[in-house]
Parts: structure tokens; sequence; C-alpha cells
């Protein structure tokens, strides 16, 4: 198993390795189309194995795929630029980096159509820097992450065991580059010489896109998909029919716990779901379900289980805390001092909870936790209980500071085209779930939630614009705990 278009090309010449912007290329004309930018790299004064990283601004134009195959056979790590990032941002994450150069696909020339042969392209270490990717930033701003091949490796070889790959296998790439998500995806159907298909949304993102998403899967024979749950709700109400039509193997579904409502529509449909879990620092996958995906999901709080770890990770839970030790685990954060324990955990700082007969149940971030009352309450499960009401298609629950209780719920709500919000009706659904404690007593609406480029909410903006929006609900005064 290897991460090099060139070896691709090798095993596999005619078997087609990449859809982009209209072209179909087959793993040997795409390595053809890599080596013949190897001029372009040298005149900007890249080398191989260099350690300083290569900015590439991740646009998902096919000249985007060409640069980044090039950063891989040259052992070059790369800086993943979302192509939205504000100049501020992108200006820290350069300087965090000090970032050699950075690459712009929309403003480099054609490659030649003469192949370069100026390089000898030299077998690259494994535990060479292959990535700096930002985190999410839920602790400010965003720390880089760096990926050693050797991890992303590790990644692959256990995501091929959790899911064994087949020949014909056509892989969907509707995630952002910028996201290890994405970034995994890619590299994933590298190692197994399998087809990745790259899908742009149009101008209103990936939620917007569920109908072009969906032909999409089925023009182009897609077996396995990544998604966030908010896509695979807008998929499974706007184009049900895609699980007859496609020829779906695997949906694996991260970013965020997956309600009990939601695993059973899907499946349902027969779209074969695996809940999954991970993060960043072990290149986005720690934990997934067995496959074949099961009817019936593990269940706790009314959250669905992600099943046990991959091959060759372990976990362990200190405090409810989960902590992560693996080959696929990464190296540290750049610039800042070793953050694992002695015996080379990681702390996630995820809540969490394992069972030996089900396998591993994950709450939210340890830092969301909201203490009211003395109670804790998790976001998670006020989240899923309020996207069962009636209308209700997004919902973000979050504390805000009480004089009284120290903090108490609230909750930020998307509705349906065409929806209302009928309080009365809405908390005598959420009386049947929800202990009194847990449920908002203070909420507001949006037209259309803030979200990543990944389709998660952004907590944070969210946070920011319903502090002024936020207004009691009508349910009295609240009881003593």
């Amino acid at each position: 198993m290897s991460l090099s278009i060139f070896a691709a090309a090798q095993a596999a010449p005619q078997r087609e390795g990449l859809v982009c912007d209209g072209a179909r290329l087959t793993f040997s004309a795409l390595a053809q189309r890599v080596r013949a930018r190897s001029g372009q790299f040298r005149a900007l004064g890249i080398r191989p194995l260099q350690p300083r990283p290569v900015a590439l601004v991740v646009d998902g134009s096919l000249t985007m795929f060409e640069c980044l195959h090039l950063c891989l056979e040259l052992g070059v790590p790369i800086l993943p630029l979302h192509p939205r990032l504000t100049r501020a941002e992108r200006e820290h994450l350069l300087s965090a980096s000090l970032a050699h150069c950075v690459i712009d696909p929309s403003t480099l020339e054609p490659a030649p159509q003469t192949p370069d042969r100026g390089w000898h392209f030299a077998l690259v270490p494994e535990e060479q820097p292959l990535a700096y990717v930002p985190s999410s930033g839920s602790t400010g701003r965003p720390k880089l992450v760096e990926l050693s091949r050797r991890a992303f490796l590790a990644l692959c070889r256990a995501d091929s065991e959790r899911v064994p790959p087949r020949p014909d296998d056509r892989a969907l790439l509707c995630l952002p580059l910028s996201h290890v998500g994405g970034l995994s995806l890619v590299l994933r159907a590298l190692s197994q010489r399998r087809c990745c298909v790259a899908f742009r949304a149009h101008s209103g993102g990936l939620l917007a896109s569920a109908s072009q998403l969906a032909e999409c899967l089925i023009e182009e024979k897609i077996s396995l998909l990544s998604l966030v749950p908010a896509v695979l709700a807008r998929l499974l109400r706007e184009a049900p029919e895609i699980a007859t039509q496609a020829p779906l193997r695997a949906i694996l579904l991260g970013g965020q716990a997956c309600s009990a409502e939601l695993f059973s529509a899907a499946r349902e449909r027969a779209f074969p779901v695996l809940t999954s879990y991970g993060l960043t620092e072990a290149c986005s996958q720690v934990s997934t379900l067995a496959f074949p995906p099961p009817v019936m999901p593990p269940l706790k709080q009314g959250v669905v289980g992600v099943g046990f770890p991959l091959p060759g990770v372990e976990i362990r839970l200190v405090d409810g805390v989960i902590q992560v030790r693996g080959p696929s685990l990464f190296s540290g954060y750049l610039g800042q001092s070793p953050p694992f324990e002695s015996d080379g955990f990681f702390k996630t700082g995820d809540r969490g909870e394992f069972d030996p007969e089900l396998g591993l149940f994950v709450f939210g971030r340890e830092s969301e936790l909201i203490i009211s009352g003395g109670e804790n309450v998790d976001p998670s499960e006020v989240e899923h209980a309020l996207l069962a009401c009636e209308g209700v298609e997004a919902a973000l629950v979050f504390g805000v500071p009480d004089p009284e209780f120290g903090e108490r719920v609230a909750a930020a709500l998307e509705l349906r085209a065409g929806a209302t919000w009928d309080e009365h009706a809405s908390f005598a659904a959420l009386d049947q779930r929800l202990a009194s404690y847990k449920q908002p007593r203070a909420v507001c609406f949006f037209d259309a939630l803030p979200r990543l480029p990944s389709g998660k909410l952004d907590r944070t903006q969210i946070r920011g614009l319903a502090a002024q929006r936020l207004r009691p609900v009508m349910r009295g005064p609240r009881a003593k705990i």
C-alpha cells in the first residue's frame, strides 16, 4: 500500500483514477499530468523532502489534484487552504506554518504537454510530514496538526480492514479538502487504487446541492461516500430514491453524533450507514460501526453508537473523556510541546462512554457540557430531541450565564421552509424525551444557521449571533432543582 500516483499508474494503468472538471483520467494519464507540473514546482524553488510546507488552495479543480499528487511524490508537506478563507485567516496559517509558498491552482498556467524529466522521485520516508491540517479552532485560533505519511498509511490500512475494498469501488469526494475528512478520502482512494469522483457543490453549498449530489451518485455509480448527518438528512428528504439506483456499499457518517431517528430513516431507505467517530489528530477515523451496516444500531441517550475502534487503534476513558492511541495518531501541533500522556495516549476533549458489547458512544465536547443548577446537560441529547420536533431543520444547543442556576439551556433553531414553531406542541414532545432541567429556557430562530464548509454547524458564529436574539420560552418559571 502506498500514497503514490506513480505506483498506482504502474499497478493499474488503465483503471479510472479521477473524475474531475468533466475529465476522466486513468491512473496512467493522471500520473503523466502530475509529472508535467514538475517544472512549475522547480521554478517556485520547491525541492523534494523540503521541511517547509507548500500552502495549496484546495479549490477541488483538476489542477489542484495535480499539485496535490506532485507534493505527495516529492514528500513535500502541504498546508491546505480553503478558498473562502479571509485574508486574516490565511495570513495566520501562512505565518504559523512558515509556508514556503502559496499555490493557487486558478492562477497556474496549463501544464506542458511534454512530461518533465528533470526530477528523480525518491522513496519518501514514512515519518515525513504529509500535511499540516488546521484544527477546527474550537479553543481559539486553529492549531496546525502535523500528520505524517505513516499516520495516513495506518489509517488507510485500518479502513480497508473495516470496509474491505472491491476493484470496482468508486468513492465520491464532496467534503472540503481543507478538512481531514476530505483529504483522507482522497488518500484512501489512492492507496486502494480506486476511482475518486470530485463533486463540486454550487454556490449555495453542499446542503443546497442535495439533488445534484444524488444525480452524481447515480451517474457515477458511487459505492463509497462520506457525509455529515445534516447532508444525509437533506438527501433522505429531497432524493430518497438514490438508494435503489446508486450502488452504495457504505456511507461513512461522521462529524457529529447521529440521532436514532436519522439512522432509522436511512436504514428504511436501505442507505448503508456506518456511523463513525474521528478527529483531525487521528487522520479522521478512530471508531466505526462494523460492516455491513446493522439494521438496528447501538443506542444510548438518543445517540447512535460508533462501534469499535479501527484495527490498531486503542481508546480509553478517563473521567468520561475519550483518549486515543495508535499508529494513525498525529505527530503533534506545529510549534507546540507534545500533547500526549506519558504512555502515548492523546486526550481528545470529547465526552463518551464505552460499552464492551455495544462499543463507543460520543456525547460531544467536554467544553460544551452545560452545568445548570448542578445538573449536567449534554447539548447533543437536547439537539436530537429538538430535531424530532415538527418543522425543525437544524438545532444548536448551548449554555448561557444565569445568576441563579449558573447556566441555562438555550437553543438556536432553523425551521424548514414553510414551517412554524408551535411552542406548546414542541415542548409537549420534549416532555416525553427530556427531563425539565435539560429543556431550553431560551430560543432564537435563523432563516439558515451558519455552517462550516464541511456542513457542520458553526458553533462559534451561531453563539455570537444568537446572543442578541434569544427570548425566553413561555412555560412559566423554572422549578427549583
